[in-house]
Formats: structure tokens, sequence, C-alpha cells
């Protein structure tokens, strides 16, 4: 009978061990799983991200190389009204000047993203 006693104690902590084996390959497996599927999202969004990103610098290098034409064309338009349009005496710069200006502010704030 004694040693009945033991085997059935025996027989609840190996029950008990099992279990507690079994559940922890359970919630291992579902942690696991989880930490899959942030590592995926994650993933995702920072291809999204990298993707939006190069639209921007490419947008950006396309944008900057028509700056740099309309700055060109603007520093000639610039030299030839001071050339031939000297600043009155009362230093307001005429309307060829002003064009050339307010061109020269649209093309860098169109360029800038305002």
């Amino acid at each position: 009978m004694f040693k009945k006693g033991w085997l059935a104690v025996v027989c609840l902590i190996a029950g008990f061990l099992a279990g507690c084996i079994v559940t922890n390959w359970r919630l291992s497996a579902s942690y696991q799983q989880e930490k899959t599927e942030v590592v995926q999202t994650n993933a995702n969004h920072f291809a999204d991200a990298n993707k939006q990103i190069n639209e921007s610098a490419k947008d950006y290098i396309g944008k900057s190389g028509e700056l740099e034409k309309q700055i060109a064309e603007l520093k000639k338009e610039l030299a030839h009204a001071k050339k031939n349009h000297p600043v009155p005496a009362d230093c307001r710069p005429d309307s060829g000047r002003l064009r050339v200006l307010k061109n020269a502010v649209r093309a860098a704030n169109a360029t800038a993203g305002q």
C-alpha cells in the first residue's frame, strides 16, 4: 500500500510536469507567432515609408533640375535688366526687375513645396 501511495504521488508530479511542459511549448509557439506578426508589420511599414521617401527624393531631384534652369534664366534676365536699365535715382526697382525677382521667389517657393 505504501508503494501505491508513492506511485500515485510520482504519477501526479509527472503529470503536472508534463502539463507544464506542454503549456510552455504552446505559449512559446503563440509568442513566436505574435512576434513574427509584429516583425512583418514593422517591415511592411518600413517598406511603405521607404517607398514614399524614394518618391519624394525623385520628385525633389526633378524639381531641383528645373529650378537650376529657371535660376540660370533669371540670372540672365537680371543681368540684362542691370545693364540696360540702371536703378533710378530714388532706388526703386523697375517693373522688369520686380518681375524677375517675383519669378525667382515663386520658383524657390515651388521647389520648397510652399
